[in-house]
């Protein structure tokens, strides 16, 4: 487990990278570029990621386009993003209609769903 000023990163025992945010979390670039190292310290390789968003009250426009491009796709295979409250509903939605992630991306409102997901054979 890394535990950051915003974010904890633990790696479970699936081999699934599981980020969590912490309440009233401001997601900016600095955010952004610091998950990409964190998720390269969790593992060498690529892993299905969970990214609860639930506590995310604002992600900057730039944050969106860097968790949409190459350089965050090294790090991933798979991403799905848990969206429970209205706030990280919004910041979901904004962030799959108007970024295309270079990795497969779905939101979800229930972890459970989402683990599912990420556990299935990879295309």
């Amino acid at each position: 487990m890394i535990d950051t000023e915003k974010i904890v990163f633990t790696l479970l025992p699936e081999h699934i990278a599981l980020v969590e945010c912490k309440p009233d979390t401001v997601m900016t670039l600095d955010e952004g570029l610091l998950s990409t190292r964190m998720m390269e310290k969790l593992s060498d390789q690529p892993l299905p990621m969970l990214c609860d968003l639930t506590h995310v009250v604002k992600m900057t426009r730039e944050c969106r386009t860097y968790f949409a491009g190459p350089e965050h796709a090294k790090c991933f295979t798979r991403c799905a993003l848990v969206i429970t409250s209205p706030i990280s509903r919004v910041i979901g939605n904004f962030f799959l209609g108007a970024n295309k992630p270079l990795r497969p991306t779905r939101l979800f409102t229930n972890k459970e769903k989402a683990f599912q997901w990420l556990k299935e054979k990879e295309d």
